[in-house]
């Protein structure tokens, strides 16, 4: 099993330019957090309404892609997908790499890092931010356990794959219900938050693995069999498919309602509508589709990475809708009631985020980019030729 896998030689001078752009932005997002440690969150643009700004869009999308990063490996080991197995590694490797990223915004961007311990310590089971500290570092551990029996122990991949795909729905699940259980804030509060955040996990990991997989074998000089590309393709398709389902299922549930017929027009046309129309529905769900079934676009490595992109672009903007949109929007702080106040009683919040929390949220990406090249370059993740099956062949458009 072992010599159907091989390490990059890693001695180019290419490879040590992207080590070093890597490691540039996170000696850069260092010092984007001790700035703002130093100086306080007074430096930023956030605001006592908009209280999550751009670092957390960087830290919950490199979250949310974790999960769906699995996807190959959960499709070989849990479906059958027998010519995925080859991706395995790298899907689980790639996950615990986003996650790293994502869990180093997060700790950094929440104002005192330093009494972290204190939240473990004394911790809150009626808030989904305790119970998201046992989901992280969970889906680590079953991720680490899952490359090791692929490694080492191949008899209990099944048991381990099985319960990775598990945990990675229970932790993707988590993370969309940090806003969908908050009632007090109307943007936030849905049942169908968590399974929208789980399609768009799956569109944008697999956007993800497949633009890494593309690129790698082709800057590495390996051989890539291109119905594994259409393949991955289809996936895609599938997934942005059913994203577009719960956003349109969503919004017309909230048109419907009498008590969310506010919310619902102010998402299609308050303050943040070119983030939700530009960002989410047209480059996130539209182009993507759009490109992936036209024969020329869909067929060609180009016109997939194309659209994969476009499919990350909309998963981020999807998140900083859900964050900015959700925190400007006039907190009804006791429902049913009329209360007056001298502070922004019924304002929309304005927030336009800084230099300096983009460069902390690029310094998270950069964290994710530097433990992928790293990891290709020390273990065996990709195999030296990725091979279709004899008589595979996955639609085309």
């Amino acid at each position: 099993m072992i010599d159907n896998y091989r390490a990059i030689e890693g001695n180019s001078s290419s490879y040590f330019s992207l080590l070093a752009l890597f490691g540039t932005f996170v000696a850069i997002g260092a010092g984007a957090f001790f700035y703002i440690e130093h100086n306080g969150h007074g430096v930023t643009n956030m605001t006592n309404q908009v209280v999550w700004g751009l670092p957390h869009v960087f830290a919950i999308s490199l979250l949310v892609m974790a999960s769906g990063a699995l996807n190959l490996a959960s499709m070989a080991t849990v479906f059958g997908a027998k010519h995925y197995k080859q991706f395995r590694r790298f899907s689980a490797f790639l996950a615990i790499a986003l996650l790293a990223g994502g869990l180093a915004v997060l700790v950094l961007d929440l104002g005192r890092p330093d009494r972290m311990l204190l939240t473990m310590i004394h911790m809150n089971f009626k808030s989904m931010f305790t119970w998201n500290v046992f989901l992280y570092s969970g889906f680590i551990v079953m991720c680490f356990l899952y490359l090791w029996t692929m490694m080492q122990h191949e008899r209990f991949v099944k048991l381990a794959g099985s319960a990775a795909f598990g945990f990675r729905l229970i932790l993707t699940t988590g993370t969309g219900s940090i806003f969908g259980v908050i009632a007090a804030r109307d943007m936030f509060h849905s049942a169908i938050t968590a399974p929208t955040f789980i399609a768009v996990s799956l569109s944008a990991g697999t956007a993800l693995s497949l633009i890494l997989l593309v690129v790698t074998f082709r800057s590495t000089g390996r051989e890539m069999d291109i119905k594994l590309v259409h393949g991955l393709r289809n996936m895609l398709v599938f997934f942005t498919l059913l994203v577009a389902y719960l956003i349109v299922v969503e919004k017309f549930t909230s048109l419907y309602a009498p008590n969310t017929d506010d919310v619902a027009h102010y998402v299609l046309g308050g303050a943040h509508k070119m983030l939700y129309w530009g960002g989410v529905v047209v480059i996130g769900v539209l182009l993507p589709l759009l490109v992936l079934f036209m024969p020329a676009s869909g067929n060609s490595v180009g016109g997939i990475v194309f659209a994969s992109i476009c499919s990350i672009a909309g998963e981020m903007a999807f998140i900083a809708h859900v964050l900015f949109a959700g925190q400007a929007y006039p907190f009804d702080m006791f429902p049913g009631y009329e209360i007056t106040s001298v502070f922004l009683d019924g304002s929309v919040g304005v927030y336009w985020p800084s230099l300096v929390e983009l460069l902390l949220g690029l310094g998270g990406m950069a964290i994710t980019g530097l433990i992928y090249i790293l990891g290709i370059k020390f273990f065996r993740l990709l195999p030296k030729k990725a091979v279709a099956p004899e008589g595979w062949a996955p639609w085309s458009p």
